[in-house]
């Protein structure tokens, strides 16, 4: 099963990203958006992982979340990958990169215990869209200085969540959720 790790914002972040896309949209960008429902903000993708890895997972997971404490997040802008040049990813920002990172990389070496590959770039955000070209561009980066982010919202746990590739796009699955704790 295809496998990542990650913060999962509520269900009122994820609805007011809803009412932003939907006025994003509007723009014609050639784009396919996320789902308002599969916004998250990934710490780390495993990939294919086999059914006998979840327990070594979650235990990883476990200790990572037991050394950290709830804190909050907020939006904080908008950005591209892998440059606003030459964009692929359109997302929003967030702040606490660096209580992220820390998350991310207490994370990351937690898995390579248990064989998974480090990856050396982390950058918090909540991606919006996946840019197919640059049609409309300039006009969603005008309509984006009329945007004012302020919402935030409370990390209080990290997610195992499994990923099923569908036609009409990928559904998500919480498998485990480790609550911040210390």
């Amino acid at each position: 099963m295809r496998l990542f790790v990650a913060v999962d914002p509520p269900l009122e972040i994820k609805e007011k990203i809803k009412r932003l896309e939907a006025d994003l949209k509007k723009c014609d960008l050639a784009a396919k958006w996320v789902k308002a429902e599969n916004i998250h903000l990934t710490l780390k993708f495993l990939g294919e992982v086999g059914a006998e890895k979840i327990p070594s997972i979650k235990q990883a997971m476990e200790k990572v979340a037991g050394q950290f404490k709830a804190f909050e997040v907020k939006m904080d802008g908008f950005g591209f990958f892998p440059s606003e040049r030459n964009p692929r990813v359109f997302f929003v920002k967030t702040n606490q990169e660096e209580i992220l990172k820390d998350v991310y990389r207490k994370l990351e070496a937690a898995l390579k215990a248990l064989g998974f590959a480090p990856e050396d770039k982390f950058k918090s955000h909540l991606t919006l869209a996946r840019l197919k070209g640059r049609k409309n561009l300039n006009q969603l980066k005008e309509g984006l200085k009329k945007i004012s982010l302020s919402e935030s919202f409370s990390v209080k746990a990290i997610t195992l969540f499994k990923s099923t590739l569908t036609a009409e796009g990928p559904v998500y699955s919480e498998i485990f959720k480790a609550a911040l704790t210390a």
